[in-house]
């Protein structure tokens, strides 16, 4: 039997992590050095996105540290193996940490062999590739067979999305490729791609909902239809309801999830960014 665990910033809900037989490590959101809150634990999205315009200073975020992963592996349980699935390490030391935290465990003679997964992604893109892990790990497949298939799949892994504004990626220093930065002065909106561990920009348009309309055309044209679909938002319920009923019109088989970017993720897109993550055809 494996045994799943994967950092928070896949945004995968702990009812949803329950579901899945998920074991979730959490990543740590610091408003202060007197408020630093475990992402999942602590605080919700809702709870960020409430405390978010208020902050003097934007927050910060921090990956587990190596006792936390150690923690993390020493209590799973009976199991025969571990998988631990990190998020990019592109933009976060999560990987190297828990690769350093396996070696200390190994050196200790922790008996239950640990491997580290970098998935090269965030958030939903992230969360469908965890789903899929925990599916084949519920269907009896050992640590070699799942990370055979999860690098079969990674690359077909469709993010798509777009912010209302970039302030917060420039602040947070994670604007990755995109290339349109003043894109807020000229009043377009990129539309964003997370893709090979980071994120880009594929193509501009004028104005938010145009952005939007362009994303939904992007499922329409790259999903490989009847799949697994994530619906994902900051602070947008309504507007994300509005896109799972546009999309279930074009795909009426879609298992489509409506879910929030979590805090950890949220300190760099702000309040309202939007967007799709589904398998690709």
């Amino acid at each position: 039997m494996v045994k799943i665990l994967a950092n928070s910033a896949c945004d995968l809900t702990p009812e949803m992590a329950r579901q899945c037989g998920l074991t979730l490590i959490p990543d740590i959101v610091v408003f202060s050095p007197q408020e630093q809150y475990r992402n999942t634990v602590d605080i919700d999205a809702q709870e960020f996105y409430r405390r978010l315009p208020f902050c003097q200073a934007l927050p910060t975020t921090a990956h587990p540290n190596l006792e936390q992963y150690m923690q993390a592996f020493a209590s799973v349980g009976e199991c025969d193996e571990i998988l631990c699935i990190s998020l990019t390490s592109k933009m976060s030391g999560a990987y190297s940490t828990a690769c350093a935290a396996r070696q200390l465990m190994m050196d200790q003679n922790f008996p239950i062999p640990i491997t580290i997964y970098d998935t090269l992604e965030i958030s939903f893109g992230m969360g469908i590739l965890v789903k899929e892990a925990c599916r084949m790990a519920r269907e009896g497949k050992n640590v070699q067979q799942i990370v055979a298939e999860l690098e079969r799949i990674r690359q077909k892994v469709g993010v798509y999305f777009v912010m209302e504004t970039l302030e917060y990626a420039k602040k947070g220093g994670r604007v990755g490729a995109i290339r349109v930065l003043a894109a807020d002065l000229l009043g377009v909106k990129p539309i964003l791609m997370f893709r090979d561990g980071l994120v880009r920009d594929i193509g501009i348009v004028r104005g938010y909902r145009n952005g939007l309309e362009r994303v939904i055309s992007l499922y329409e044209t790259k999903a490989k239809f009847g799949g697994e679909v994530f619906v994902f938002h900051a602070d947008r319920p309504e507007l994300a309801q509005e896109v799972k009923e546009r999309l279930f019109r074009i795909d009426p088989l879609a298992r489509i999830q409506i879910g929030w970017v979590g805090s950890v993720i949220g300190v760099y897109t702000g309040a309202g960014a939007l967007g799709i993550a589904f398998m690709e055809a």
